[in-house]
């Protein structure tokens, strides 16, 4: 306790508690002591005989349970209403979801945990409450309290003794309330409370029969009104209107992230590194289903996900399963995920965790009382080691997010706990290596504001048909702020769209796949852009295509022709496969398959690549190409020695962790999981799905570089952010620097050209602030991105730290459907951010 005087006897003395003071009798001074037990959530009973009590004896205040702000301070102000004196509220329980004491001792910042005590502060005081009477024992947060004229209480401070504690809640025997007392100046009146008794009006009663017997002191009786008169004062006691805490989550995340304290870091495996030649594990300890943490780590890689839980499964058939696994991350819940009988820390759950730190790397977070801790022999040995201190959606979530890199391990340990660990331990790790998954708040944006923006533009689409549904994913500062999928696979509403489906790209596979693949092999070396065609593709020697700067090509500017209808080859005027060209069945010789039971000739490429070769040359001005498109898949893999996807997934998609961008998607994806496009009327004759939609990128087999990638949004905005991040990206330079810029920057300004090497990127010349300053009025000169024709859509702008995708299907059913294009949907999002 402080010797400070608390601050609200200042006004002791004040005018409003002289005059209130002199209006009360004896019963109702006696009155002020007396509080009584309430709750938001009782039967309704309850407030009438509330009601009742406040009317007829004028109590002093309330201690209120935590509920439901609205019905607390609907009650609030109505008890208020009927009382002669205004009422003191006081509220017990402890702060959720803001941290408990243990992992506010490991934040470091006492400036963030002052700004806890003020948010805290803020809340109650909007609820109408004046009293915290939860043990509050942070110096940092005492102080916030008390300095907006909030009394808290508690047993003890954990930071100097200059705050004021001098309030305490004494549990009064046989009764159901509480009673607010000062420690230095009053005494309990625990003693006036007989076993059992819970009216008010019978502990006045007994007290004033104190008095009349001189048993009690009346000066002691009247101070003690004097004083909570002054409290009630300095309080302020405004009509209680609850604060707005829409930004509380993303505060709540950066307390529980300052938290999390690293005790084991052996080899620094935390952050994880080389994500593509890890096959991880993630399992759950004494939790029967997936978890947070569990579904968190699979933002950031491809996990597998199990479960150990007392009789669950035979432990030697779940070891041998996880002995393949070069990493395992283990969280380990302590209590309330398993049946009462099995909470706590299980038989045989040390045994199993020191098996597994035996076989593989084990990473493990322990959820739960550091002072537990030590007696787990296998969490010890694990080669990582986080303490969350509690388990809710912002420990787990953020304890995956500190494994791979998207925050930092900050936290240190308040207690010690055994001779490894003292208090103040804790290993500082590296942060912001990879996304970090938080709220918009937390980068800088309100969520009310960007979700209602970003909704009615969605939205808007939707009622119009512009797509049976989409998905939209944000980055912002390296922190994913807004990820939602909205509407149907198609109009039929049988499938909703989910985060885990992938869509198919169209021409976004060109910045996401061929020049990717380029820009890795410049920067080997192996490739300039300051080349020739030829140089690089010596089928097209001989031809006028031969001389073509890859420079003029990747900026649309050689000349080549648009695009090329090669399927119409392959059908009669009645619309009927031409057999020498497609079967029905795979052979060797019909080994392309384009679509479900539809094979064409194996050897159709190089008919593709004729055609190109001897293609029209147009004038050397802008005009939109894929056709080369069609030639670099070809040129990688023999820079490379490597097939053209393999060389894409090793050397950039795995190392993103993106095992999700792939070629190819069906069969190795249920197709549940595969938005389908168009429903193709004049090639493949059916519901295409599971297959590219561009009939181009079909007959090269899926593997070409105009289209045939797909991607869920959260993989693809890796790659995006990795772009944005000039080819930096889990800690590893992927693509040189000097190389992103390069290629991310306007070539041809000069001649009207936005194009950058391969990327798309804003309109040039004079912008009028409309939606024909593409992509929007709001994009920076130095973003660059790319869009697709099925409705897809990804941009990068490092100046102002976005990151976006948008995945949709607007080609279904039909590609005649422009809407998305007409209403400026995917350009529009762009602009809300």
């Amino acid at each position: 306790m402080s010797s400070q005087q608390p601050a609200y006897l200042q006004y002791l003395d004040h005018p409003w508690v002289d005059s209130v003071l002199a209006t009360l009798s004896r019963e109702e001074r006696i009155a002020q002591s007396v509080w009584i037990a309430t709750g938001p959530e009782e039967d309704i009973s309850h407030y009438v005989k509330t009601d009742q009590i406040i009317r007829e004896h004028g109590i002093g205040g309330l201690i209120f349970n935590q509920g439901k702000a609205a019905a607390q301070t609907q009650w609030i102000n109505h008890y208020q209403s009927v009382s002669k004196v205004p009422l003191a509220f006081g509220m017990e329980g402890e702060w959720r979801p803001y941290p408990n004491q243990m992992a506010l001792g490991a934040i470091t910042s006492g400036s963030l945990k002052y700004q806890m005590g003020a948010r805290i502060a803020l809340e109650l005081k909007g609820l109408g409450i004046h009293i915290v009477l939860a043990p509050v024992r942070d110096a940092d947060v005492t102080a916030a309290l008390q300095e907006r004229h909030l009394l808290s209480t508690g047993k003890y401070t954990s930071g100097p003794d200059h705050t004021e504690m001098d309030s305490v809640l004494e549990e009064v025997p046989g009764f159901a309330g509480h009673i607010a007392t000062d420690a230095s100046a009053m005494t309990s009146l625990a003693t006036c409370f007989e076993q059992g008794d819970d009216n008010a009006g019978i502990a006045i009663r007994q007290i004033q029969s104190l008095l009349d017997q001189d048993k009690a002191d009346t000066a002691a009786i009247t101070l003690r009104a004097r004083m909570i008169l002054a409290l009630k004062y300095w309080s302020g006691l405004q009509p209680a209107s609850p604060a707005d805490s829409s930004d509380n989550k993303a505060f709540i995340r950066d307390l529980y992230k300052h938290s999390l304290t690293v005790l084991n870091n052996s080899d620094h495996s935390i952050p994880l590194k080389g994500l593509e030649g890890k096959k991880i594990a993630c399992i759950a300890i004494n939790h029967q289903s997936t978890t947070a943490f569990q579904d968190m780590a699979g933002n950031y890689t491809r996990t597998d996900n199990f479960f150990w839980y007392p009789g669950a499964i035979a432990e030697d058939s779940l070891l041998w399963m996880l002995q393949s696994y070069d990493v395992i991350l283990a969280g380990i819940y302590t209590a309330g995920q398993v049946p009462e009988s099995q909470s706590g820390i299980p038989d045989g759950m040390d045994t199993f965790l020191s098996s597994l730190s035996e076989t593989s790397h084990l990473i493990s977070v322990y959820f739960g009382d550091p002072n537990e801790l030590v007696s787990i022999d296998g969490l010890r040995s694990s080669e990582g080691l986080i303490l969350a201190y509690q388990q809710n959606i912002y420990t787990e979530e953020l304890a995956a997010q500190l494994i791979f890199g998207g925050i930092g391990g900050q936290g240190r340990l308040p207690v010690a706990i055994s001779d490894k660990y003292p208090a103040g331990v804790g290993v500082s790790t590296p942060a912001n290596i990879r996304l970090q998954y938080a709220y918009p708040e937390n980068a800088g944006i309100s969520s009310r504001k960007l979700k209602q923006k970003i909704d009615s533009v969605v939205t808007g689409g939707l009622v119009a048909g512009a797509y049976p549904g989409c998905e939209v994913i944000v980055a912002r500062k390296g922190m994913v702020v807004f990820h939602k999928t909205y509407g149907y696979h198609t109009f039929d509403a049988r499938i909703d769209v989910q985060k885990k489906d992938l869509y198919d790209l169209a021409s976004v596979t060109k910045v996401s796949g061929p020049l990717a693949g380029l820009m890795l092999l410049e920067s080997m070396g192996l490739f300039s852009h300051a080349g020739r065609l030829a140089d690089y593709c010596p089928s097209m020697k001989g031809s006028d295509k031969a001389d073509l700067e890859i420079k003029d090509i990747l900026t649309h500017q050689a000349g080549l022709y648009p695009w090329i209808p090669y399927w119409e080859t392959t059908v009669k005027k009645s619309g009927i496969h031409k057999s020498r060209f497609i079967k029905h069945d795979a052979s060797e010789k019909y080994s392309i398959q384009v679509a479900d039971r539809i094979y064409l000739k194996s050897n159709y490429r190089t008919k593709i690549y004729r055609e190109i070769k001897k293609s029209a040359l147009g004038e050397k001005e802008y005009v939109y190409s894929g056709l080369a498109f069609f030639l670099f898949p070809r040129v990688i893999e023999n820079l490379s020695g490597e097939p053209y996807e393999d060389f894409l997934a090793n050397n950039i998609y795995h190392k993103l962790g993106a095992w999700d961008l792939v070629f190819h998607p069906y069969p190795s994806y249920p197709l549940s999981r595969i938005v389908p496009t168009e429903i193709d009327t004049q090639f493949r004759k059916q519901l295409v799905h599971g297959y590219v939609h561009d009939e181009g990128a079909a007959m090269m087999g899926g593997y070409a570089g105009n289209a045939g990638l797909f991607s869920t949004a959260n993989d693809l905005l890796k790659l995006f952010e990795m772009y944005r991040r000039m080819g930096n990206y889990g800690g590893e330079q992927l693509i040189p620097e000097e190389i992103m810029k390069l290629y991310t920057r306007y070539q041809f300004p000069d001649k009207g050209n936005r194009s950058g090497l391969g990327f798309d990127k804003p309109s040039l010349g004079e912008r009028d602030g409309t939606v024909h300053d593409y992509p929007c009025p709001g994009a920076s000169p130095s973003s660059f991105g790319h869009s697709g024709f099925t409705g897809t859509f990804a941009w990068a702008d490092p100046e102002h730290e976005i990151s976006y995708v948008f995945l949709s299907n607007r080609v279904y059913p039909t590609r005649e459907n422009d809407l998305i294009t007409d209403m400026h949907i995917r350009t529009a999002i762009l602009q809300c951010v």
